[in-house]
């Protein structure tokens, strides 16, 4: 059987295709910014669809502005999705596969990806940390067989440390740190949105695709990513000069790595659990901040080839053994 696993993302979709016969996986990461093209999801979605015996949803994009309410966006998402796949699930923050007509609370749809990811490494490694730095947040899911420690709304999650939003990409530097250091001293910096962590780690070297939009619609180039991370202090990067534009570079860094390292010693605080398995975008992040709690972090790069797709990962994995269990009860 042939299975289609697609995340869908408020920036990011992602799509994961599992031959269960030979365990061939093939995975991808499109950009598909839907606060400015949500009136183009359908045409998307049939772009990227593929043949296969069954389609799996799951979604983080009900969030985004150009939705009134998240119960509305996953409203539109499903809609568009029941028009472009054939009687597709939906993955719920219960841990159930539900297709249309099952759905009692469209609110259980929204933000159940990490539900997908936890369910493939509880499945491997019995319990543990997921650390998924993505593009936009960081999700830190505690897991453990046959027990439930993950939270099931975002807000809930946020109170608990288990969603961070913080990423590797698209995240505002001021939401990082309200100053940097200039010159010995810190410095406040202006609260616009001039540049994004996707240009820190562009300068640092540790981005391997600037695939967001940048804040000013202007080139990906290092010079541009400069040139942004000058604005913070209301300069031009001839006024700072690329020493000090290196050295806030490496000070947000910092601080962000902080940021992910402080939500996972309470999220290891509360859960008992002290092993961590890191993945996304920002992986090395998520190593880092893993380092810094004192926590022991696997790199699920080393695990699957699919590390950066691990809900669809997952959501994949679930069909398959429901399919399983479907067919072993017939």
């Amino acid at each position: 059987m042939k299975i289609a696993a697609y995340d869908i993302g408020g920036a990011n979709t992602k799509k994961l295709l599992l031959d269960t016969k030979t365990g061939k996986i093939k995975s991808e990461i499109v950009y598909f910014p839907m606060w400015e093209k949500k009136a183009m999801l359908k045409s998307f979605l049939q772009g990227i669809k593929e043949k296969t015996d069954c389609a799996a949803i799951t979604m983080t994009a009900e969030l985004c502005d150009c939705f009134s309410s998240k119960a509305k966006g996953v409203n539109y998402i499903i809609s568009a999705c029941e028009e472009v796949f054939e009687n597709p699930y939906y993955l719920s923050v219960d841990k159930k596969l539900l297709r249309f007509r099952e759905i009692e609370n469209f609110l259980k749809i929204a933000a159940a990806n990490f539900v997908a990811g936890a369910y493939f490494l509880e499945k491997k490694f019995g319990d543990g940390i997921l650390i998924d730095v993505g593009s936009t947040t960081t999700d830190i899911i505690p897991f453990k067989r046959n027990k439930i420690f993950y939270c099931k709304t975002d807000l809930e999650r946020l109170r608990k440390n288990q969603l961070v939003y913080t990423g590797m990409l698209r995240t505002p530097l001021s939401a990082i740190a309200s100053s940097v250091p200039f010159k010995n001293q810190l410095v406040r910096i202006s609260s616009e949105h001039f540049a994004i962590t996707a240009d820190v780690y562009s300068i640092l070297g540790m981005l391997k695709n600037y695939s967001c939009d940048t804040p000013d619609g202007g080139g990906k180039e290092v010079k541009d990513s400069m040139r942004r991370i000058a604005r913070l202090l209301c300069s031009d990067l001839e006024e700072l000069g690329k020493k000090e534009v290196l050295r806030i570079c490496k000070y947000l860094h910092k601080k962000q790595v902080e940021l992910i390292s402080q939500a996972l010693r309470g999220v290891a605080e509360d859960s008992q659990i002290r092993r961590a398995y890191i993945c996304g975008v920002g992986k090395e992040l998520a190593k880092e901040a893993s380092a810094i709690a004192g926590i022991n972090a696997t790199d699920l790069s080393k695990v699957t080839e699919a590390y950066e797709s691990l809900p669809c990962l997952g959501l994949a994995e679930m069909v398959k053994d429901s399919t399983s269990e479907k067919n072993v009860r017939s």
